[in-house]
């Protein structure tokens, strides 16, 4: 075979995957617990949050009140993009964690950005829609 004239030159430990400390014993368990109990966490706030960001629709009944405008505009494209941009964070956060899992590595900060991501997709809905209708009198 070409190549294999000779011995392979040793590796050091310090490059590669041999660099990698590898989380053993409780450690790894507490992180999947973590990871886990975060991720399942954040699921459900991403559900309250989406269903939260649609039911900010119903701020555009005032909108006939006497000196109240309102940016139909953005309030839509608040209400039917908010809920996807939900989605894909947590699918974002989940997949992320599970790839950082099955390498070995902690998920939970991943977990936990996750769910600070969809606590902020919420609350950019709320300023949005904030804006987009205003309160006359």
């Amino acid at each position: 075979m070409p190549g294999t004239d000779g011995p392979r030159p040793a590796r050091s430990a310090s490059t590669g995957r041999e660099a990698r400390r590898p989380l053993v014993g409780g450690r790894r368990v507490a992180d999947l617990v973590a990871a886990i109990a975060l991720l399942t966490i954040t699921t459900a706030v991403a559900v309250a949050a989406g269903w939260g960001i649609v039911f900010l629709s119903l701020a555009f009944h005032s909108c006939s009140a006497p000196g109240n405008r309102c940016d139909v505009t953005l309030g839509g494209l608040v209400v039917y993009a908010g809920p996807v941009v939900v989605a894909l964070v947590v699918v974002l956060a989940v997949l992320f964690a599970v790839v950082r899992m099955a390498r070995r590595r902690l998920a939970w900060p991943i977990a936990l950005a996750g769910l600070v991501a969809v606590v902020a997709v919420f609350s950019a809905a709320l300023l949005l829609m904030g804006s987009a209708v205003t309160h006359g009198i």
